[in-house]
């Protein structure tokens, strides 16, 4: 696997020599993207409390809307493929899950389990400025609290055909909808539960977001945006928010793992490093090219469809090549730092 200084190509073991000089040195350091699998995120977890770092993911901005709303009211969710077999009706908020290349997929499928052969779409897309209040009319319609008006001809005809679902499921993008709005659209879920089966299905977070969120959990029982530098797990959306530290001027190094096909760049900032399944050199001060998952040997990621983790790939995995053997790498290349109490 190649490597890079500056945009010049060396030797892999000296950018990790390099890479780790940077991080051991910095008094607030940043671990973002966490596009990688399951192996990789956690060397990030166990180098990010090496260093006292904080640690985020690629698409927590649109995770945090979905998080957001099941804090403070709950969720009625199902999955894609959970979607496909039952689902009769797909009701879609936004331009956004529209688009979505699965929801195509899912438009298109039959539905076996209840024998459907062609499901209903129908659409709710007015532009994010009056989705949160049509979604909060089409909840009023539904529960029998705002009469039928003439404004609100489509909005009753929406109403109307949303409560004859056998097994409905609205579709949606957190981002695009935003905390409130998605608090809205899982109260208009539990509405129509009262009458029918009604679940929610998110499309527009990113697998990378998924996983980490997974992992996190299990690591440090909280989503991603964690501080360590305290030697423990410090939860704070705001405060830990890799692109906001980078931007700020706050993080005086970050490392940004993008091992996936498909990643964000580092932002732009001071000692900037990344390892990415892609490179070409330019992406950061230092870039260290890293297996992507499942291409090299088998790796545990988050499948989109099924919405757990998978095992991908064939073979034996990939060893030193792999993201979660650079970060091991850079790790045991800092040698005795701990974070600070």
């Amino acid at each position: 696997m190649r490597a890079w200084i500056e945009g010049q190509p060396v030797d892999r073991h000296e950018a990790i020599t390099a890479a780790a000089r940077v991080l051991g040195g910095a008094r607030v350091p940043v671990l973002g993207g966490l596009a990688g699998d399951v192996a990789a995120l956690r060397a990030a977890y166990r180098l990010a409390l090496k260093i006292g770092a904080s640690i985020d993911c690629e698409g927590s901005d649109a995770l945090y809307a979905e998080l957001g709303a099941l804090a403070g009211a709950g969720a009625m969710a199902t999955t894609w493929a959970e979607a496909r077999s039952r689902a009769d009706l797909l009701l879609v908020v936004g331009s956004k899950a529209g688009s979505h290349p699965l929801l195509a997929e899912l438009a298109a499928a039959p539905a076996p389990l209840i024998g459907v052969a062609a499901r209903d779409v129908v659409r709710l897309d007015t532009g994010p400025a009056d989705l949160a209040r049509n979604l909060a009319w089409l909840r009023a319609l539904i529960g029998g609290r705002l009469p039928q008006a003439a404004g609100t001809d489509e909005l009753n005809q929406l109403a109307a055909k949303v409560r004859t679902a056998r097994f409905g499921v609205a579709v949606y993008d957190p981002l695009e909808l935003g905390e409130p709005a998605v608090a809205m659209l899982q109260g208009l879920v539990r509405d129509l539960n009262e009458n029918t089966r009604f679940s929610s299905l998110a499309l527009g977070v990113a697998p990378a977001a998924r996983l980490a969120l997974t992992v996190s959990a299990w690591t440090t029982g909280d989503p991603p945006r964690i501080g360590l530098g305290r030697g423990y797990p410090e939860h704070d959306p705001w405060r830990f928010d890799a692109r906001r530290l980078t931007a700020s001027g706050e993080a005086d190094a970050a490392l940004w793992l993008c091992a996936l096909a498909h990643g964000e760049k580092p932002p732009a900032g001071p000692a900037s490093i990344g390892l990415f399944g892609r490179a070409d050199g330019s992406e950061a001060g230092i870039v260290i090219e890293v297996a992507v998952p499942g291409e090299a040997g088998t790796s545990v990621c988050f499948d989109e469809r099924r919405a757990t983790l998978v095992a991908i790939g064939t073979g034996s995995p990939s060893r030193d090549s792999s993201a979660a053997a650079v970060l091991a790498a850079i790790e045991a290349a800092i040698g005795g730092k701990e974070a600070a109490c």
